[in-house]
């Protein structure tokens, strides 16, 4: 019994194996690993980047078309999809005759300003209440000179009867 179990897997083994080493070994196999090999040894990293760059940027326009397509049904709009597209607008390539790419470009360009007004205005905030705080403290320190200073005269009348 134990005989004919080995003798079956040794069949089904072989056949196994003659199957992968045809596949392995066909013609049409050995020419993609050839250009693949190819293509790997003779391009250059700036190829490589030129590439990835173009496959990314091709990205962004079919994710932005996707994008524009269901935000024009209610039922998948979102606020979060809007500030995607205004993102995504400014990395497109220009559509001049696209008047939705127009405006998603536009409203992305005044909320950068908006942002950077914001920044300006807090950091003048920021600046300023520094400014106090730290004259506030000089105030104090002045202050509490001017105190130390009458304890030190009030003792010296009670300690000198002149």
């Amino acid at each position: 019994m134990a005989a004919l179990l080995r003798q079956g897997a040794r069949r089904i083994g072989g056949a196994v194996l003659q199957r992968t080493q045809v596949a392995v070994t066909s013609p049409a196999v050995a020419e993609e690993r050839r250009r693949l090999v190819a293509r790997r040894m003779y391009s250059t990293k700036k190829q490589i980047t030129e590439e990835l760059t173009r496959k990314i940027q091709q990205k962004k326009e079919e994710l932005y078309d996707l994008m524009l397509k269901a935000e024009q049904s209610i039922w998948t709009s979102s606020f979060s999809n809007k500030r995607l597209l205004q993102l995504l607008s400014v990395h497109l390539k220009p559509r001049p005759g696209d008047t939705k790419w127009q405006l998603m470009c536009l409203s992305k360009r005044a909320i950068n300003a908006f942002e950077i007004a914001g920044l300006v205005a807090l950091s003048s905030l920021i600046i300023s209440a520094g400014l106090g705080f730290k004259r506030l403290v000089g105030e104090r320190k002045l202050i509490e000179a001017m105190v130390v200073e009458d304890m030190r005269k009030a003792e010296a009348a009670l300690v000198s009867p002149d």
